[in-house]
């Protein structure tokens, strides 16, 4: 195990079977009593509960199963007594599928008040949500209308009113253009299309249609045009952060929630790889983070990192940094190694919402905190790997993280139903 800038509290295991996904959350009690809420990649889970109030001593509350293996959660997002988890079918047309609201004003007994149903036709459901505290939801989502010219591209922006759960109903969305059958609009240029184009090379159909296209020593991956993350903090209500996979990153107006309009695109180089996972402003800095998902084994599809984003001019954002990761000598061959899940700053549940500090899960590579008080200088203050289980998983692969406002600090383990409770140090804040 390797541990800096912070001390492991407790170990919890959540439930047999369990695997974390990409959601974890707080709510905090009228009397002061805290509740993480934990979102899991796979049957037999849809969601756990924990009492943190008393971080040093954990124990599991209450685990709400799934109807069956053919759908997973994957993500939740809370707000006040609002509980949203996200239900993503395993095949086309198949239900359930949407987002399922929670009462959890009691959180060792969540109640469903609502659902908003997604499925049908070609969709798979929902795989993120996010509440801006207003009122709204935002999702990543598909519903039966949803028909792709192209099999990777999953998922676009959805917004739903979310006032009375009970009724949930969609107000907006938006996808790339180009990317469904009944667009009129040309298919957009994909990663390998524009790396081909700076190399002034012409690739074959089967070539644009791989996951990698290798160009000498570079290359390019395609992972989709699929909207992933959506970020929406009360000090810019009406901007959402979006990050959308192989499709790149993106600033929205949403002031008018029935036409979001994108007024800044993040253009990356042609020689990354691109898999825009998280995109979410600090404050009113005008930077942002932008963590790029590795989805290769072994670091194939190095390097995702977590980019530092100038934002100051919203309509032409751009990279200008990255955070410090610990790669090693030699990468191991099994395991995802490399930028995932950052905290997101939410509204509304106990959250840290200190944009001075920034915390990102990076799979193989563990946890790391980072002051970003000087956007253009980050610094790491903090990181945990943690050790491996001889009787587990060859290598540990952290998922999610939430740092809430008592600087404490949660992550989860994707191949088991480990979640790993720190403390960041006082003299590292």
């Amino acid at each position: 195990m390797e541990i800096k800038g912070m001390t492991l509290l407790s170990t919890l295991s959540l439930g047999e079977g369990m695997a974390g996904g990409e959601g974890l959350a707080t709510h905090v009690g009228a009397r002061g009593q805290r509740s993480l809420f934990v979102a899991s990649e796979k049957a037999p889970y849809d969601f756990v509960v924990a009492d943190v109030s008393d971080p040093r001593a954990p124990s599991v509350l209450y685990r709400h199963e799934l109807v069956g293996p053919q759908v997973r959660s994957n993500n939740l997002a809370i707000h006040d007594d609002l509980l949203a988890v996200t239900r993503q079918a395993k095949d086309k047309g198949a239900s359930p599928a949407g987002v399922e609201f929670f009462d959890i004003s009691t959180p060792a007994q969540p109640r469903s008040i609502g659902f908003f149903d997604a499925s049908g036709g070609e969709s798979i459901g929902t795989h993120f949500v996010w509440l801006d505290g207003a009122g709204f939801a935002y999702l990543a989502s598909q519903d039966s209308n949803y028909a792709a010219r192209d099999p990777r591209d999953q998922f676009m922006l959805k917004i739903i009113d979310v006032s009375n759960p009970s009724k949930a109903y969609e107000v907006g969305r938006w996808w790339t253009a180009g990317t469904q059958r009944s667009d009129v609009e040309r298919a957009p240029v994909r990663p390998h299309q524009r790396l081909a184009a700076a190399r002034g090379v012409t690739l074959t159909p089967e070539q644009v249609s791989a996951r990698r296209v290798d160009h000498g020593v570079v290359a390019s991956w395609d992972f989709g045009i699929r909207v992933h993350n959506i970020c929406v903090l009360p000090e810019q209500p009406d901007r959402a952060y979006v990050a959308s996979t192989s499709g790149g990153a993106f600033i929205f107006d949403v002031a008018d929630k029935s036409a979001p309009r994108v007024v800044g695109e993040l253009q990356y180089g042609a020689t990354l790889p691109g898999a825009a996972h998280t995109f979410v402003p600090l404050g009113a800095s005008g930077f942002g983070l932008l963590s790029d998902e590795t989805l290769e084994e072994g670091a194939a599809d190095f390097p995702q990192n977590v980019w530092v984003v100038d934002v100051r001019l919203e309509d032409r954002p751009q990279i200008v940094g990255t955070l410090e990761m610990p790669w090693p000598d030699v990468v191991p061959p099994e395991g995802r190694f490399g930028a995932h899940n950052l905290h997101e700053y939410p509204l509304g549940q106990g959250a840290w919402r200190d944009f001075d500090v920034a915390a990102g899960a990076f799979f193989g590579l563990g946890v790391g905190v980072y002051d970003v008080s000087s956007p253009l200088r980050p610094r790491e203050i903090g990181r945990f790997v943690p050790g491996v289980d001889p009787q587990g998983p060859s290598q540990g692969q952290l998922n999610d993280v939430f740092l809430d406002d008592r600087a404490i600090v949660y992550t989860i383990d994707r191949k088991s139903d480990t979640c790993f409770i720190l403390e960041l140090d006082g003299t590292s804040r």
